[in-house]
């Protein structure tokens, strides 16, 4: 970036060749490499990049918050007269919180749980000694109205367990800006948010930054959150800056091939449903390793020799944006680059685009009816002495699906709605109090598990946590063999069986050796892939299997998946609220609301016609990776209600638009249509 560009006065904080190295058993890892980028005055700002691409190193740097391994060799971080990496830690110090905040990715582990939010806010205002105690109070009560706390005067004396998932990262919001910081850093400050709540925490930093004229630096990977809120954006990928520039300028014109090939394998971008998506092949390179020419080049699908051996130089098109890539000037330089938007530059590896039609099969392989899942909140003598009335919750409630071999059913809704708890009760890992639930046939629900165990081999569950589900002191190999030596398999070969589902997965032989913490995430996903395929089942209940991953690495293993349903005759049944990726791979979808089913149908109608006012905010919430489709207003607002006050009509009713007299009075009884969906709503839409 030339300098005469970053000494503007509307540049806040301009970061100069900054690089940083970690330390590691396996050798330095160049993290980042002589990055440059200014973050201008009084707009959004957003990084963008696949895991590993340097993102959130950036943030950690600018604070001074790098691991004790990290050691920063080089660079500036220029904030105002101040150069921050050579700031004494007594400097930082006055920096963080006042001038520049950070909202955090989990606000769960970075809120104080023991501490309530009126002690925590307070605490934040330490360096304001001639404040008193009632007024910071009252800064922090104002902080959580803005921010749309409910009943903030009362609600700041609770705990952050008290909160909901969005409730916790608009308090983390109120408590970054609580001192009226130049600057605020969000690090993915939606990724563990449902869609309908991430619209909400987007709209709520464009008013906030709007009405406090704050700069605000946004990392994610989720590009519908990119253009749906940014004013800039910065495309890094392992450890470089490769392309920087306004919204419309990277999603209408992108002039890096990986920028394109990011934009082309995000599903919310295909119109047209395919079965399998676009992935960007390859890995991001070996940091550790000594790196010559272009860093995209391996993976490039417009690769010359040059790049292998020569680093392109940097283009500029404009005041703050460039893109580095031999194919935009010298003599390399390729006119027809890039090519329309309506040209895929990413291949699909011969996959038919459209998506196969499964057989109607005359026996589900999974059929779960009127099931009902509940609770206890209080025990007995507890509800006694207190005159609790209700001591139970129905986190599901008269829940009737199916799944058919070879079926992929999506089970769609927000946070807290019932839908892990269903897959829970199907594999008998949670009790159930009604109803019937059977596979192939035979009643399974609270089977004892004697009887259960062998059914086993044909259920298998995905878990939504790919790290955290696998036993940290078990290597690769043991953990997908594992499944053999529980069920009491004898004679069976397991390295030979490894082998075979590390290449099943397409995971190279070499991580066999590996323990899940030197894995990816992608990787760790695709090793609870193998671990959920090794017995040969017949259902699997995946539940949201692309969570915190990559446009591509998602791609990667939902056409995985997809493969071997299309070999196995697999029945799937996967959890989620990501809507985009549903479409594609979903033939039916159950939309789930507080514990009941309130749509079910085919993927396509419920996408082109829906029938249920939730359903179609769920629909239309979705961010849009196209800043000319911005929403300007929030298709629902307001938090999903407490299981323990569950409405006496209509679940939605609080919601909803569309309410009338009589959902608030009765609750609607399922209804199947002609076209043979089924919703529970009074006033259905037309």
């Amino acid at each position: 970036m030339p300098r005469d560009v970053t000494d503007t006065p509307e540049t806040l904080l301009d970061i100069r060749n900054l690089s940083v190295d970690f330390r590691t058993p396996r050798g330095r890892v160049k993290a980042l490499r002589d990055i440059s980028f200014p973050i201008r005055r009084n707009r959004i700002i957003g990084i963008v990049g696949e895991s590993g691409s340097g993102k959130s190193t950036v943030l950690w740097a600018l604070l001074g918050l790098l691991a004790k391994n990290a050691e920063v060799t080089g660079g500036e971080v220029r904030f105002g007269e101040r150069d921050l990496l050579h700031a004494s830690e007594a400097q930082l110090r006055a920096v963080r919180g006042e001038e520049i905040s950070v909202v955090f990715q989990d606000p769960m582990t970075s809120q104080i749980p023991v501490l309530t939010y009126a002690r925590q806010m307070r605490d934040i205002l330490y360096r304001r000694p001639g404040v008193s105690i009632a007024e910071k109070r009252r800064l922090a009560v104002e902080m959580l109205t803005k921010v749309g706390i409910p009943d903030p005067d009362k609600r700041i004396d609770q705990y952050p367990h008290h909160f909901s998932g969005g409730m916790r990262q608009r308090a983390g919001i109120a408590m970054a800006l609580l001192t009226g910081p130049q600057l605020l850093l969000a690090d993915e400050p939606t990724t563990a948010l449902d869609v309908t709540m991430e619209a909400q925490i987007i709209h709520l930093l464009q008013d906030l930054q709007r009405e406090l004229e704050a700069t605000v630096v946004v990392v994610s990977h989720n590009l519908g959150l990119i253009a749906e809120l940014c004013d800039d954006v910065v495309v890094m990928y392992a450890g470089e800056v490769i392309e920087a520039g306004e919204v419309r300028e990277i999603f209408h014109n992108a002039q890096h091939p990986y920028t394109r090939a990011l934009l082309e394998c995000d599903p919310a971008r295909i119109d047209d449903v395919s079965r399998k998506l676009p992935v960007i092949p390859g890995d991001i390179p070996d940091l550790t390793r000594a790196l010559s020419g272009c860093i995209y080049a391996p993976r490039c699908q417009r690769v010359m020799p040059v790049c292998r051996d020569e680093a392109p130089q940097e283009v500029a098109r404009g005041q703050a944006s460039f893109a580095r890539c031999h194919l935009l000037a010298g003599s390399h330089h390729d006119p027809d680059w890039p090519p329309p938007l309506d040209v895929m530059t990413v291949g699909l590896d011969g996959v038919a685009k459209s998506k196969p039609t499964h057989a109607e099969h005359g026996k589900p392989l999974l059929e779960i009816s009127d099931l009902n899942v509940r609770f206890e909140t209080v025990g007995p003598l507890r509800a006694r002495l207190k005159r609790i009335a209700q001591r139970h919750v129905d986190a599901v409630l008269d829940v009737s699906l199916s799944v058919g071999p070879g079926e992929t059913v999506g089970l769609v809704g927000e946070s807290g709605s019932g839908k892990t708890t269903l897959g829970r009760a199907v594999l008998n890992l949670v009790a159930s109090q009604a109803g019937t639930i059977r596979f192939e046939g035979q009643e399974i629900r609270n089977m004892p598990e004697s009887r259960f165990k062998p059914l086993r081999r044909d259920m298998a569950m995905m878990f939504q946590d790919p790290v955290g589900s696998l036993s940290p002191r078990k290597s690769v190999r043991a953990l997908i063999t594992e499944p053999f030596q529980i069920h009491g398999f004898t004679g069976v070969d397991l390295d030979a069986e490894a082998e075979r589902l590390a290449e099943m997965v397409r995971l190279p032989k070499a991580f066999l050796s590996r323990y899940p913490h030197e894995l990816s995430g992608g990787q760790a996903r695709r090793v609870g892939v193998a671990r959920a395929l090794a017995l040969n089942p017949k259902l699997i209940i995946a539940d949201e299997p692309t969570a915190g991953l990559d446009v591509s690495v998602q791609g990667e293993i939902l056409n995985l998946m997809a493969d071997l349903q299309a070999e196995h005759g697999l029945g799937y049944l996967i959890i989620t609220h990501n809507l985009p990726v549903v479409r594609h791979i979903a033939d039916r979808l159950a939309i789930m609301y507080l514990g009941r089913i309130v749509e079910e149908g085919r993927t396509a109608e419920i996408f082109k016609r829906p029938v249920h006012p939730y359903t179609r905010a769920l629909v239309e919430g979705v961010p849009q990776p196209d800043p000319d489709r911005r929403r300007m207003h929030v298709s629902i607002s307001g938090e999903v209600p407490s299981l323990l006050n569950r409405p006496k009509g209509c679940d939605f009713a609080g919601r909803c638009p569309l309410v009338q007299d009589r959902c608030r009075a009765e609750k609607p009884g399922h209804v199947t249509m002609a076209d043979g969906r089924r919703h529970a709503c009074h006033f259905p839409l037309a």
